[in-house]
């Protein structure tokens, strides 16, 4: 039976940390670690992870000083021994027959990843969290043809599907061997959509997947406090950062992606440049400089220079809005909100 290495990043998240272990050390697949990094939690984080620890034996803990979620989750790779590794958000929790359902899959098709479904908690609100990719296998072949073409960013400017860490499991080893996939690490420093990357170089190594379509074992909490839903106006420091890191990383792959990048590069900008307009922190002066910053980056120019907006499936608000960030005309667009919005 092939052991499960589960890596969790904790940092300050006392409050739903039990419910979080609890899930996973109820999960009726019997071979797995759990691997809880610390990443220097001022609560009491570190001394729940410490109990557990020591009441069952599967549980390793590492403590860090503070370094980032990226970090953290290489702390965890680095420290992993089993054939499969897999992750959890420590304020999320699974179903306890997740990692038996998936591992049973990855052993009946030879598969390198399997990935399911997922149920998004708002509080007052459930959903249910699927891809629009096909259900099933693929072989390597069916990759290339069927999901290179989506492998970064997906054709209507969305995330792809192995954005959701959380929602797959790989096979890092073989026979002892490590497969490419176990020297994939995360670009330490970047907190937002860290992820994207990561998962795409896994399916850009793997040999074969499968897709558990509607099978949704993961509980996947909003929490608006993570760094996902917090605003910070160097967030485009970070997605350039890992647009930089996808062109390095991919740059030797027999496929050509730089129409992905170019995407990529746009979804990153949507992102960005949306959470600084919307936002009521920052004065006008402020957003028209981290927007100028935005638009002014060599990258963000040559990308427009290669896209063409008219082509882009995507609605044609959004066409708008692309085409006003192209030619400049978004910043009387922010003077206009902030004079109607009081900012």
């Amino acid at each position: 039976m092939d052991k499960l290495s589960i890596i969790i990043p904790v940092y300050n998240t006392a409050e739903y940390l039990p419910r979080c272990i609890d899930s996973i050390l109820d999960q009726t697949y019997p071979s797995f670690e759990l691997i809880l990094v610390n990443d220097g939690s001022s609560d009491n984080s570190g001394n729940i992870c410490m109990a557990y620890a020591r009441k069952d034996q599967r549980v390793r803990v590492i403590q860090k000083e503070n370094g980032g979620v990226a970090a953290a989750r290489n702390t965890g790779l680095d420290a992993a021994t089993g054939s499969f590794v897999t992750f959890v958000d420590s304020d999320d929790w699974i179903e306890p027959d997740m990692y038996e359902q998936m591992m049973q899959t990855a052993d009946r098709y030879c598969c390198d990843v399997v990935m399911c479904d997922c149920i998004k908690d708002f509080g007052y609100k459930q959903e249910i969290y699927t891809h629009d990719i096909r259900s099933g296998y693929y072989n390597y072949e069916q990759l290339k043809q069927e999901y290179y073409p989506r492998l970064l960013i997906m054709e209507s400017i969305e995330y792809p599907p192995t954005i959701s860490n959380w929602l797959i499991l790989y096979r890092i080893r073989q026979s002892n061997s490590f497969y490419p996939s176990g020297l994939i690490r995360y670009v330490e420093g970047v907190r937002y959509s860290e992820d994207l990357l990561f998962g795409a170089e896994i399916m850009l190594n793997a040999k074969s997947f499968y897709y558990m379509k509607e099978a949704c074992y993961y509980h996947y909490c909003m929490n608006t406090a993570s760094a996902s839903h917090t605003l910070v106006k160097d967030k485009w420091n970070d997605y350039l950062c890992l647009y930089r890191a996808a062109k390095e990383r991919i740059r030797s792959a027999r496929y050509d992606f730089s129409g992905q990048m170019d995407k990529m590069l746009l979804f990153f900008l949507y992102n960005a440049a949306s959470d600084v307009i919307k936002t009521d922190v920052f004065s006008t002066g402020m957003k028209l400089r981290i927007v100028k910053e935005i638009l002014d980056t060599t990258e963000t120019k040559i990308m427009f220079q290669r896209i063409k907006i008219s082509k882009l499936p995507i609605h044609w608000k959004l066409k708008i809005m692309t085409w006003l960030y192209k030619n400049r005309g978004i910043y009387p667009f922010i003077l206009l909100r902030s004079l109607f919005h009081g900012k």
